[in-house]
């Protein structure tokens, strides 16, 4: 068992009544957005910079991005706002799906000049333990990412937020799906059972949130190519494959882990015939839940989606196409059409 799986425990044990019920609830992250609460990637960036700035700095190195010094009297008035917008654009707007694509070219190239500063006659054998002690010192910092994002998620609170949606409010016949990691379901809608899929701040939750990318596969590859290296007294790869692959942990989402871990909450969803989507865009990341989610409910069950704006209702149209989901059961609307009128 790896160290990480612990965070992909079941995030609850779920009763299983004699009567079933048949809605349910997906809601994402534009679900806290429409109330107010401050959880974007970007806020969480904002967070980073304010607090754990050398992270913050360390980490989008990672990705080719370097600060500027914008009081410079050299780069121009708009550098800022450029340097911002392509930043969002680049990383922080689809963080969980390029946070999984690190420049691993220039820590090759680091690799590279490693070896040849040590100039060695016989080979890479015996640098090993130096190999390491680097990449810890270089890259190590990563593993402090959950706990950054956990101590982000804390700090935002729910306490003063008013309802937007007045028929949810204590609503305990239907199954609920967050993939957030606020109590904006418990705490503003007085909702008790809510499965967290990517864990939660909730006072009854035991699994710590989760955000990353979802290339199992890549660390895995990698993991192999070390292993293979080292068979053959190749340190010097050896040592860099898994730097790649320890950089790449902490911030890996086991998609594949998470939904076997919670297989008894999908056991429930044989009798569902109508499910409502709100906040939540379906990303690459979250296909794998989509599909699962279609498997265990009924064939012809009605899926009411809202969508935000229009890149979001292409991105859901895409992932109901990927998956499967005929086009008959599919009901479609804006998501003004589903909050209430302030």
């Amino acid at each position: 068992m790896r160290d990480t799986d612990r965070r992909y425990y079941t995030e609850k044990s779920y009763k299983v009544e004699e009567e079933r019920m048949n809605r349910m609830l997906i809601v994402g992250n534009g679900f806290d957005l429409e109330h107010g609460l401050k959880t974007a990637y970007w806020n969480f960036r904002e967070y980073l910079e304010e607090n754990h700035l050398d992270f913050l700095i360390a980490f989008e190195k990672m990705y080719n991005f370097y600060p500027v010094d914008f009081g410079d009297p050299y780069v121009g008035k708009d550098a800022q706002q450029e340097w911002e917008k392509d930043l969002k654009s680049k990383l922080w707007e689809s963080f969980e799906e390029e946070i999984g694509n690190p420049d691993i070219g220039s820590m090759w190239n680091t690799s590279e000049c490693i070896l040849d500063d040590l100039d060695l006659d016989g080979g890479n054998i015996g640098i090993e333990d130096t190999m390491d002690e680097y990449w810890r010192n270089e890259y190590g910092f990563i593993k402090q990412f959950p706990e950054y994002v956990k101590e982000w998620i804390e700090q935002i609170s729910t306490k003063d937020i008013a309802p937007r949606k007045q028929a949810l409010v204590n609503d305990e016949e239907c199954i609920c799906l967050s993939f957030n990691y606020t109590d904006t379901l418990e705490n503003v809608y007085h909702i008790e059972d809510v499965l967290h899929i990517h864990g939660s701040v909730c006072k009854n939750s035991w699994v710590e949130p989760i955000m990353g990318h979802y290339n199992r596969e890549n660390i895995e590859k990698h993991k192999v190519a070390a292993n293979r290296a080292g068979k053959y007294f190749d340190e010097g790869e050896e040592s860099i494959q898994k730097a790649i692959a320890e950089f790449l942990e902490p911030i890996n989402k086991d998609t594949d882990e998470i939904i076997k871990n919670n297989q008894r909450f999908f056991d429930q969803l044989s009798e569902i015939d109508s499910i409502t989507i709100v906040g939540w865009s379906v990303g690459r990341v979250d296909i794998p839940y989509l599909r699962k989610v279609a498997e265990s409910v009924k064939a012809e069950t009605i899926w009411h989606v809202y969508w935000h704006d229009e890149k979001a209702e292409k991105m859901l149209e895409d992932a109901f196409d990927q998956v499967g989901i005929t086009l008959k059961y599919r009901d479609f609307n804006p998501d003004t059409k589903f909050w209430d009128r302030l």
